[in-house]
């Protein structure tokens, strides 16, 4: 299970994908949690770890956010503002 449901990523053109972990499949998500699927030998996340998802579809997903945050070799690197985010015309 993630805290990372429906109401963190969009899943219209697939579920994200966990990176950097062979044989953990996001299998499926509700409002507010996922479900990881974690195939035989393959090393399960322990409790409390954070984990990076890639969203199916960034652009719904990156509408969610006020911010991006750039990350390279597991550090903060840069963050970046969502200026359009919940613009009403």
């Amino acid at each position: 299970m993630v805290d990372a449901g429906l109401k963190a990523s969009s899943v219209d053109s697939g579920m994200p994908l966990v990176h950097a972990r062979p044989g953990v499949e996001y299998a499926k998500a509700s409002d507010e949690h996922g479900v990881l699927k974690v195939a035989a030998g393959a090393k399960a996340p322990k409790l409390g770890e954070k984990l990076l998802l890639v969203p199916g579809h960034c652009d719904p997903t990156v509408n969610l956010y006020d911010w991006l945050v750039g990350v390279r070799k597991g550090a903060v690197e840069a963050l970046w503002p969502v200026t359009a985010r919940g613009a009403l015309y």
